[in-house]
């Protein structure tokens, strides 16, 4: 195992590629070159490094003596044949697989073209067929080397292999561009008799676990009642009042408890989404259609939970009477 040293990062174990001092460096982040891991310069969480003769396989492995680390300061790129270039730890940004490149007209000698990486990544002539891509950070400046992988070097490296006109033709590190917040209204999206619909979210107190009511022998006006959070809830069925197939004949159905307070009982609940507010109409006039919204271009009424509670106790009255 390269250096005797496996390092759990994200719930894996990955070998450790020449970490001499790197297991100790303060401000480490890390990187992969295939199933290695590399500690490179920066801020980030460290993982936790383990000595491959303390790991489970400790058994089977002979042990040997702890050495004192120090931080290395360099990169040593490996370039197949051709001899290894030292860069600075902190300009290695990362290893990638080699991307597509795009020739770079009027380009000075020394520079091989355009990586289709991190935005694009001037780089720089070198030995072909390496399978990765050292992505340089140099003042600001993303520079390339192809290379077939990296290891940790007391040698801290320099740019004098830049060729000359190269680093005023590297692109900058792109800014980071904001995404502007999109005005949006969390729906609650439902269906009851085959019909779909969707309930102001913030206008439902809870979503009730599928359940029979309980009939109500005294009040016929009623289609059953539920327990909920210490109060009996009248029970209104949502296909019913929509003027479709009734949702309460008999089996188990998921209910929502609305204020009034009262239960809605519904064929099922398809799930809670923010929907821009641009994609939602509002009626003109108030009645049991609030507004009519286009979660993924169909259209879908929005109903008022206050008017179907109003509604339900405005048919019980008349059936009491």
């Amino acid at each position: 195992m390269p250096g005797g040293w496996v390092g759990f990062f994200k719930g894996a174990a990955w070998p450790v590629a020449d970490p001499d001092g790197a297991a100790l460096a303060p401000g480490a982040r890390w990187s992969f070159d295939g199933a290695l891991l590399l500690a490179l310069a920066g801020e980030g969480p460290i993982p936790s490094l383990t000595p491959w003769h303390e790991g489970p396989f400790a058994a089977a492995l002979p042990r040997r003596a702890s050495t004192p680390h120090q931080a290395l300061p360099g990169m040593r790129l490996l370039r197949g044949g051709a001899p290894a270039i030292h860069v600075p730890r902190a300009w290695l940004e990362r290893l990638v697989l080699m991307p597509a490149v795009s020739p770079l007209p009027f380009a000075p000698p020394g520079v091989r073209g355009l990586a289709l990486a991190e935005g694009g990544v001037l780089l720089l002539d070198g030995p072909a067929g390496l399978p990765l891509l050292a992505v340089l950070r140099v003042e600001g400046r993303l520079l390339g080397l192809a290379c077939a992988g990296a290891r940790p070097d007391a040698n801290p490296g320099d740019g004098g292999w830049r060729p000359a006109g190269a680093w005023a033709l590297a692109p900058r590190v792109p800014e980071p561009v904001p995404v502007p917040a999109v005005p949006s209204t969390p729906l609650l999206f439902c269906q009851a008799g085959g019909l779909d619909f969707a309930l102001p979210a913030l206008e439902v107190e809870a979503v009730l676990a599928p359940q029979r009511p309980t009939p109500a022998p005294r009040d016929p006006a009623l289609r059953g009642v539920v327990a909920h959070r210490g109060q009996v809830l009248p029970v209104l069925d949502a296909g019913a009042a929509l003027g479709g197939p009734a949702v309460l004949t008999g089996a188990e159905v998921p209910m929502l408890r609305l204020a009034g307070p009262i239960a809605l009982a519904v064929t099922a609940v398809e799930g809670l989404r923010r929907v821009a507010d641009a994609a939602i109409s509002p009626a003109d006039t108030a009645g049991p259609i609030r507004a009519t919204c286009w979660p993924a271009g169909t259209a879908i009424p929005v109903l008022d939970p206050a008017w179907l509670c109003r509604g339900a106790s405005r048919r019980q009255e008349t059936r009491g009477a």
